[in-house]
């Protein structure tokens, strides 16, 4: 259990990259979960100071972190997927309401939730509907470029980066029926966003591996289908480091989101 956790949080876990915080305190109805999937390569102290946020709110967290290879190789990643899902749909996790706070690559992993629940609906329909919020950070879109030079940057140095976006590229355009369809499929349905669940967005305008203006216009097409979205973004924010750099802008927004939902911090032990 990190160190900065609090006292009555248990931590189990699951796998190398599967990791369950688990609220001790006993209570009369099921806990909210929230399905934490962080950017590529997330220090763990990072990672709990998000958890730090949700914690008061009476969070079971349950962190999936997602693997270069997951994206590289979208198969394995929908396979990864799928593991989820059958995850969320067993003990402890079963029909409790789902909160969902996504980063970066973290984003692409719900996009292939998204996919495999559309084309398997009567065996995850319930899944969609116990999702109650949507919360997004520094997703990554845009064109395959920008895929590309997001790969470069989670995995070289910067001296690297520029070789390393062209041999992504190439990898893209040789294996493009096994790479470039899935990511076009994600995305497309990351669009059509089927969940209409609330959303809330974090988002800067000088993020190199998330297009601006493809952004503003993502949330205009959610909110024309019916969903409620908030939007917070910056001129200047560093991609998938915003509560870093914004902290009191950050859990504002995230704070208000969550009390939009219905949802209030527990009263405090002290």
């Amino acid at each position: 259990m990190s160190e900065s956790a609090p006292q009555d949080i248990t931590m189990n876990r699951l796998s190398s990259t599967i990791t369950f915080y688990q609220n001790s305190t006993k209570t009369l109805v099921p806990r909210p979960l929230l399905l934490l999937l962080p950017w590529f390569g997330a220090k763990p102290q990072a990672v709990e100071r998000y958890r730090q946020i949700y914690y008061p709110y009476g969070f079971d967290i349950l962190t999936v972190e997602s693997s270069i290879l997951h994206f590289l190789w979208p198969r394995y990643g929908m396979s990864y997927a799928t593991k989820v899902l059958d995850l969320l749909h067993s003990d402890p996790f079963a029909s409790r309401p789902l909160v969902i706070h996504a980063s970066s690559i973290g984003g692409f992993l719900f996009a292939q939730m998204i996919v495999r629940t559309l084309r398997e609906t009567p065996r995850y329909v319930d899944i969609q509907a116990r999702i109650t919020g949507q919360v997004f950070d520094s997703l990554v879109i845009g064109n395959i470029d920008l895929m590309a030079k997001g790969v470069s940057q989670m995995l070289a140095p910067s001296f690297l980066q520029s070789f390393l976006t062209r041999a992504t590229l190439f990898y893209f355009w040789l294996l493009s029926g096994y790479t470039v369809i899935h990511y076009e499929t994600a995305i497309k349905t990351f669009w059509e966003m089927p969940c209409r669940a609330p959303i809330l967005m974090f988002y800067s305008e000088n993020d190199p591996l998330s297009d601006y203006a493809e952004v503003e216009a993502l949330l205009r097409g959610w909110r024309r289908k019916g969903i409620h979205v908030h939007g917070k973004s910056w001129e200047i924010s560093r991609h998938a480091g915003h509560l870093r750099q914004h902290p009191q802008e950050y859990q504002g927004a995230l704070h208000n989101f969550l009390h939009s939902l219905g949802m209030m911090p527990l009263p405090s032990k002290l």
